[in-house]
């Protein structure tokens, strides 16, 4: 037996040493498609052998192989990369990016899970992909590129504010912003004011080039572990980290040009001049800033003044980065600066970012990481709306025979072109009106990583977020504002606090072959401390110093707000897998929070999801329903979740003024505003999504969808006008409803096989999304924000009873109960405030059209941003028919007409009116039903066009990356919209609840642009 045994041993090991005699080494580098770094740890395998090697630090591999066989090479997050092996040359291999069935995503807190797992839809925009459209501001790099998610804008101010709603909004008078988490801890995403000046949300702090991937939560059932800030969902941003490998600097620059999309139409008819009307007819008084003058003589120079006022704009954008790591520790270091130019004249934008990003492990089950960015921004810009000395309001008042221009006296004193002129020229105020933004920034992590018992994890984080504010608003002495002519200062001092701490545990076990079990309980303790101080004045003491110390105590108010919160919140979840196909997730929080009364600061709130990867479950019982030509993954999912929302600081204790009236004692008073409400309860949010995700031919074609409802109810309802019979103005109360349910969906096409010479990818990201107002408390049938009034108060956003939560009221003609106007004997109807329950100024749907093709070392991309309905109110062009500048007063003015309707008994009109002054301000101006318009538009994003040098070129130069691009943006738009822009929010992310999108008032219009960039590594 003995000898039968050795002569098996000596004939197999002679058998191996012939097959390895016959096997070669095969040696070469495995790298990243997206910037040549070496890959760490990526897997060569021989082709259906076990015979397999992971890479090293510098992405070398070593391997036994024959002649003719393959290999196949992989690593996580790329596509994986058969090679036939034809000599024993070095065999260097390219890996691309991929979309990989087994992909993990950073979701809640932080935590990396795999997306097969998860019960609810989460999307993901890579660096690469968030740089494209070269926005300044991150979060309008997510426009069009996430299905459901909707980003608009305020205007082409620089530095100015973006709004993102996800799935609508879940608050009628709250934020409706998603909560911005950086590497694990919440950040400030605030607008400190955008009704006067162009003001930034604080998320466009972070240097998009840091970031190396957001996901995008969409909703309760996604975000339900970050609690009471997550009710309108999250944005996950992981920044950039050392990579294991050579130490790399990197190197990213461009200059762009940028102009306004386009400026008003307006008339050149006639010129300067009121209508004064007698029983003679009509005269003229040439000392006003109307347009409705007499009609301008041939040879009259024209000026368009408004257009001439906005110039083309450079912004400079410079990053370097240096990057490095071994196995056991790595660094990411950065610093960032933009500046950036305005369009109009004294407006600007400067942010310089520092960041840090280091990690180590300590032991191999322990690892420390620190991460610090610091960012300073100034702003300058320029009044907007209807704020006084908004230099689109200011322009408005220029008739075309008016050069705006010639606004200096010989004295150098403000040129008034008309007597008694009580608002300043525009260019007069860029040089001496400056408004200004000051904003030192601290974004600080220290997190913890522990694993013991081989099934265990401790995770601690701790992070804060503080920067100080310094705003200043100036109105320089010599404006001709009434009150104003010795100058005017209005300023704040913001320090804001906010301290986060978050630890979870977390058991991972494979119980049995088949069954997989994880389970998480953490705890986390937030604490927010803003204190700000304002400070205003009136007349300068010494011409030309614009400081609060410049004027004397009696014509100074100061005032101070103090606002702290804590959050404690207590979180659990429990995922159950079966055969890595089948998962149950089960989630649950309470947090306790400072806003609300004692008795009602606790509150619970769970979720219930479950995935089903459908496609693996047939293949764990022997049936693969995949094949290479067909099907190649099937997935569904639903989850149930119910997430809180506590009240708004202060929202419980109502304030008392003090009297200033001299004849009264100086006491405090009740005057009915900032009014509280002790008894206020938590709001909750209830949500139901169902989704699938179908890949098919080799992961080639890929379908995400979903449908999803949820509604709002209780909700905290702060400072809504109330009628004077309640004894006040305003009021705090919980009540109202608000339901959301919409379909998202995402198609990912390779349009070409891996093995073609040429790369074509294809995205489309779809969302359609209702919010209604199911109900409001008592008797309202309206909720509106006061800060979004438009010019004359003809209109502002509201939320409608059976309507859109963001709708819109007005002044409108009084009607009878057949719909019929009812016009009064002076041939005008009687225009009263209502609320339009058929009007909704967010999109019916939208589509983004991502495009990438690639040849060898050139690429090109671009984006279609398709947006369906949504109707705009155009409040310039009401403006501009107040004024007289409207082409659409030019036709029939001072023409009679009989308005359609009837009279007070219900007989038809007969009454004429003249289309004079007197009818465009007073009626048809003010009338808002003139002024809404269909919102659709298909716009260019941007299109890109780089070039990536190839490796002779790198070697002679030294570098390991080199690559050129040139960006068009905002190239083109289609729309019916006869304003400049559809796409437009004057007001900005400042408006909570309701909101201004889609509302059209005197700001600063969006600007399109080219970029050329540079890229190096070396």
């Amino acid at each position: 037996m003995k000898g039968k045994l050795l002569v098996h041993f000596l004939f197999v090991f002679c058998f191996a040493h012939f097959s390895f005699a016959q096997s070669s080494k095969i040696t070469g580098t495995v790298t990243s498609g997206d910037d040549n770094s070496p890959l760490l740890g990526a897997t060569v395998i021989v082709k259906g052998t076990s015979v397999g090697t992971i890479t090293d630090f510098d992405g070398n591999y070593a391997i036994e192989a024959q002649l003719n066989s393959t290999l196949v090479f992989s690593y996580v997050g790329y596509q994986t990369k058969e090679v036939k092996v034809t000599s024993t040359a070095p065999l260097n291999v390219t890996l691309l990016a991929g979309d990989q069935l087994d992909e993990v995503i950073i979701t809640a807190l932080g935590i990396k899970k795999e997306k097969k797992a998860l019960g609810y839809a989460v999307q993901a925009v890579e660096s690469d992909a968030l740089m494209e459209g070269n926005q300044n501001n991150m979060v309008n790099g997510l426009q069009g590129k996430v299905s459901g998610v909707t980003v608009v804008n305020s205007g082409g101010a620089p530095g100015s504010s973006a709004v993102i709603l996800i799935r609508g909004g879940s608050s009628i008078t709250g934020s409706n912003q998603p909560l911005f988490v950086v590497d694990g801890i919440p950040i400030d995403n605030s607008t400190s004011s955008s009704l006067e000046v162009a003001s930034t949300n604080r998320a466009s702090d972070i240097n998009p080039a840091d970031i190396e991937s957001v996901s995008v939560l969409k909703g309760p059932a996604a975000a339900a572990l970050y609690g009471i800030q997550a009710a309108g969902g999250a944005v996950i941003i992981t920044t950039k980290r050392g990579k294991a490998g050579v130490s790399t600097v990197t190197y990213s620059g461009s200059i762009s040009s940028d102009k306004v999309v386009g400026t008003p139409n307006v008339q050149t008819t006639f010129g300067k001049g009121a209508q004064i009307r007698t029983t003679d007819g009509i005269t003229y008084d040439p000392e006003s800033p109307f347009s409705f003058g007499q009609t301008l003589s041939a040879g009259t120079p024209i000026f368009n003044n408004i257009k001439d006022f906005y110039e083309s704009a450079t912004t400079q954008n410079h990053n370097v980065s240096y990057s490095s790591g071994t196995e056991k520790s790595n660094i990411y270091m950065s610093i960032g600066d933009l500046s950036q130019d305005g369009v109009n004249q004294g407006t600007s934008y400067d942010k310089t970012s520092f960041k840090i990003n280091a990690n180590s492990n300590v032991s191999d089950n322990f690892t420390v990481g620190i991460s610090a960015n610091y960012i300073t921004t100034d702003v300058l810009s320029s009044k907007q709306g209807n704020a006084a000395g908004s230099s689109f309001g200011s322009l408005l008042a220029y008739p075309a025979d008016v050069n705006a221009k010639d606004y200096l006296n010989a004295d150098g004193s403000q040129n008034a072109f008309y007597l008694d002129q009580q608002f300043d020229n525009p260019y007069w105020s860029s040089k001496n009106s400056p408004n200004s933004d000051e904003t030192k920034r601290l974004i600080g992590i220290i997190s913890f990583n522990y694993s013991f018992l081989n099934d265990f994890n401790l995770s601690y984080k701790i992070g804060t977020d503080n920067y100080t504010e310094f705003n200043k608003k100036i109105t320089g002495d010599g404006s001709l504002i009434d009150t104003r002519e010795d100058g005017y200062i209005s300023q704040f001092e913001k320090d804001h606090t906010r301290l986060t701490s978050n630890i979870f545990l977390n058991y991972q076990k494979d119980i049995t072959e088949d069954f997989s079990f994880d389970g998480m309980i953490g705890n986390s303790v937030e604490e927010l401390d803003v204190r700000t101080t304002f400070t205003s004045g009136r007349s300068f003491q010494a011409p030309g110093i614009y400081s609060i110390g410049n004027i004397l105590k009696e014509n100074q108010t100061v005032s101070e707000l103090i606002t702290r919160k804590r959050i404690v919140g207590v979180f659990g979840e429990l995922k159950f897998g079966w055969k890595n196909a089948l998962f149950l997730n089960l989630s649950g929080r309470n947090d306790w929070s400072s806003t609300l009364p004692k008795d009602k600061r606790s509150f619970f709130y769970p979720s219930v999801g479950m995935s089903a990867v459908v496609s693996d479950l047939f293949k764990a019982y022997g049936n693969d329903i995949t094949s290479d030509k067909g099907l190649t993954y099937f997935k569904l999912r639903a989850t149930w979740a119910q997430v809180g929302k506590d009240a708004p600081i202060g929202a419980l204790e109502s304030s008392l003024g003090t009297n200033i009236n001299g004849l009264a004692s100086s006491a405090y008073t009740w005057n009915g505003v900032n009014v509280g409400n002790p008894n206020l309860e938590p709001e909750f949010t209830n949500s139901f999504e169902i989704g699938t995700d179908i890949r098919f031919f080799q992961n080639r074609v890929g379908l995400d969808l979903t449908y999803y409802t949820s509604t709002s109810d209780n909700q905290i309802l702060r400072d809504i006008r109330v009628p004077p019979t309640t004894g006040t103005f305003y009021a705090t109360l919980n009540g109202g409803s608000i339901k959301n349910s919409g379909v998202e969906a995402m198609l990912r096409l390779q349009m070409l096989p891996q093995t073609s010479k040429v790369n074509w990818n294809l995205d489309f990201n779809f969302g359609a999304n209702k919010s209604e107002v199911k109900e409001l408390p008592g008797f309202l049938s309206e909720v509106y924000l006061s800060d979004s009034w438009t010019f004359r108060n003809s209109a502002a956003g509201a939320a409608i009873l059976d309507g859109s939560l963001f709708g819109l009221r007005g002044k409108r003609p009084v009607r009878n109960e057949n719909g019929e106007v009812i016009i009064n004997s002076n041939g005008l109807p009687t225009l009263t405030d209502q609320t339009y329950t058929d009007v909704n100024r967010t999109p019916d749907w939208t589509l983004g059209i991502t495009n990438s093709i690639g040849y060898k070392n050139l690429n090109l991309s671009f984006l279609l941003d398709i947006v369906q309905g949504g109707e705009v109110y155009n409040a310039t062009e009401s403006a501009l028919a107040y004024y007289g500048l409207s082409t659409n007063t030019v036709a029939d003015r001072n023409q009679s007409v009989i308005l359609p309707g009837v009279d007070s008994a219900g007989n038809p009109n007969t009454v004429a009116v003249n289309k004079d002054q007197n009818y465009y301000q007073n009626y048809y101006s003010q009338n808002s039903e003139n002024f809404i318009e269909d919102g659709s538009f298909a716009r260019l994003r941007y299109v890109t066009l780089s070039y990536k040098f190839p490796e002779a070129v790198l070697e002679k130069l030294s570098l390991s990356g080199l690559e050129l691009y040139a960006t068009g943006r905002n190239l083109f738009t289609i729309t019916d919209y006869s304003g400049v822009d559809p796409e437009v929010n004057t007001f900005g992310a400042g408006i909570s609840g309701a909101g201004s999108t889609n509302i059209d008032n005197l700001g600063t219009p969006n600007v399109k642009g080219f970029d050329l960039g540079l890229r190096f590594r070396f």
